[in-house]
């Protein structure tokens, strides 16, 4: 199993988190990758557009990730993510088990959607975006999220073992915002605190955190 991307986390680090609490050998193959300007998302690629133009990312439409498995190719970030979930036994243990598992996957896919107008708000109002952000609209979003999840006391989003909705939450507040700090404090009494606790104090996850490589993003 090969799983393809850039030189960073991104779009890649939720199926990375997958394959490492389930122990999965696999070729973690990372394009370099320059950043040169942030704020215009300019950046060097060299390798990615040779192989690009080569045609050898054609199976994958041109982009990445995409996950090899017996000679095929899976692209979309989410189809792997739901892969590799189904592989590993981490969908639940029934049909509406996996569909309420996707059901908070798909929310936090909406909540980073949103996040990205803020990101993209003028300079002069970024600030206060930014602000109304994290002590607002996220912990207004991660507080209608938690009547989805499990009861009270659950270290789980759905049923009684660790699924992809938990390692998608724990990716979300710990690894997408820059601002952690502010993500972990919209989470302040909320049973999601308890899942992203839960999968952050599992021993796979804490090994692949210290020991993957340092990346920009």
């Amino acid at each position: 199993m090969k799983l393809v991307y850039f030189n960073g986390r991104g779009l890649a680090e939720t199926s990375r988190l997958l394959l490492a609490l389930n122990n999965v050998d696999y070729e973690d193959f990372r394009y370099p990758l320059k950043v040169i300007d942030w704020a215009t998302h300019n950046m060097e690629k060299v390798e990615f557009e040779n192989d690009k133009k080569e045609g050898k990312l054609v199976h994958s439409l041109n982009k990445v990730p995409f996950l090899e498995v017996d000679g095929k190719v899976l692209s979309q970030s989410k189809s792997i993510e739901r892969f590799l979930a189904h592989k590993y036994n981490m969908m639940g243990d029934s049909p509406l088990e996996a569909a309420r598992i996707d059901s908070v996957c798909e929310c936090v896919r909406d909540f980073k959607d949103a996040y990205q107008k803020v990101r993209k708000l003028p300079e002069q109002e970024k600030d206060a975006g930014m602000n109304e952000w994290f002590s607002v609209t996220l912990v207004e979003k991660l507080t209608l999220l938690d009547n989805m999840l499990g009861h009270e006391d659950s270290n789980f989003s759905v049923g009684t073992k660790t699924s992809l909705a938990d390692i998608v939450l724990f990716s979300f507040i710990t690894q997408f915002f820059d601002n952690k700090e502010g993500s972990l404090s919209a989470t302040d009494n909320l049973k999601v605190k308890n899942i992203v606790r839960n999968v952050g104090e599992l021993n796979e996850i804490k090994h692949w955190i210290s020991s993957r490589p340092e990346t920009p993003f």
